[in-house]
């Protein structure tokens, strides 16, 4: 549905672009926004471009497929998954005046790692691909949720490389946890696995309802720890103590960010939330053996 979809969009949108620069310009002009709106139609088209072309090298590499071995195919693809994140970051940075600062890059000097990653904004979710894949060269596998296999790269390249992509609210968490776990089978030394704590983005009434479960659980003791998070979802245990728990001797890298957050609707988008912003990111690393047992 999506493959079609996107390329027919495209195709329109690109046609339509001098008109829409217009309109969206003089809405600007009136707005005084920053240019905000024509930002945002630029990056649209942007992103369907960078999925058609994505589309289109991953069909590629289907047909060429016969003439490699897994091992080569497999990183052919994570080439791709690298490229696609990094272009889409770059031109955010380009269109929105984004900047980028990030401490503790020698944090990822090796692997295997589990990489815990705050998750606060859809643009937070190429970091991962470009600062630690691209510039690191660490292989990393997803957790991610189901409903991001309509985005077709996502979809098609995802589903090429060790990744999950969990049926939230599924009704049978057991299932997905030992899915989650499999994915630390075979995790080499160039290897890692991502997973979001938090399981979605953080908001704060996602945060009330959080608290509000775990109020009805009864654990006084969890509830206390959780109450005094501010900008942190209570993270999820399930994935993550699962991953600990696989015996593969990772240290786990923690990356926070901040710069992306406030932007969860496309009305903040529209209006210039993301202009001009600074994104501060920052990893540190928790070796294995100062992780309990238990």
């Amino acid at each position: 549905m999506t493959i079609p979809l996107y390329v027919v969009l495209f195709s329109l949108s690109l046609a339509a672009l001098p008109v829409i620069l217009i309109v969206a310009a003089a809405i600007d002009a009136i707005r005084g926004s920053r240019w905000a709106l024509s930002r945002c139609a630029l990056f649209f088209v942007f992103y369907l471009g960078c999925e058609v072309l994505g589309i289109a090298i991953a069909a590629g590499l289907w047909v060429g497929r016969l003439a490699m071995d897994r091992t080569r195919y497999a990183a052919w693809n994570f080439r791709v998954q690298c490229w696609w994140a990094r272009t889409l970051l770059a031109g955010g940075q380009r269109l929105f005046g984004l900047r980028l600062q990030v401490k503790g890059l020698d944090q990822l000097e090796r692997g295997p790692i589990l990489l815990f990653m705050r998750h606060a904004s859809v643009g937070d979710t190429v970091l991962p691909a470009v600062l630690v894949s691209s510039q690191r060269g660490i292989r990393l596998r997803y957790v991610m949720k189901r409903e991001l296999l309509w985005d077709p790269c996502l979809d098609i390249v995802g589903n090429r490389l060790p990744n999950y992509f969990v049926r939230r609210g599924s009704g049978d968490s057991t299932r997905e946890i030992s899915a989650v776990r499999r994915l630390a089978d075979d995790l080499a030394p160039d290897e890692g696995i991502l997973i979001d704590p938090e399981g979605t983005r953080f908001s704060p009434e996602r945060q009330r309802r959080a608290l509000d479960r775990i109020r009805r659980q009864g654990d006084e003791a969890l509830l206390a720890r959780a109450e005094r998070l501010r900008h942190v979802l209570p993270p999820r245990l399930g994935g993550t103590l699962a991953l600990l728990d696989t015996g593969t001797a990772a240290d786990v890298v923690f990356c926070v960010h901040y710069g992306f957050d406030g932007i969860r609707s496309f009305n903040d988008l529209f209006g210039g939330e993301l202009i001009a912003r600074t994104i501060e990111v920052e990893f540190w690393r928790v070796p294995a053996s100062l992780i309990p047992e238990d």
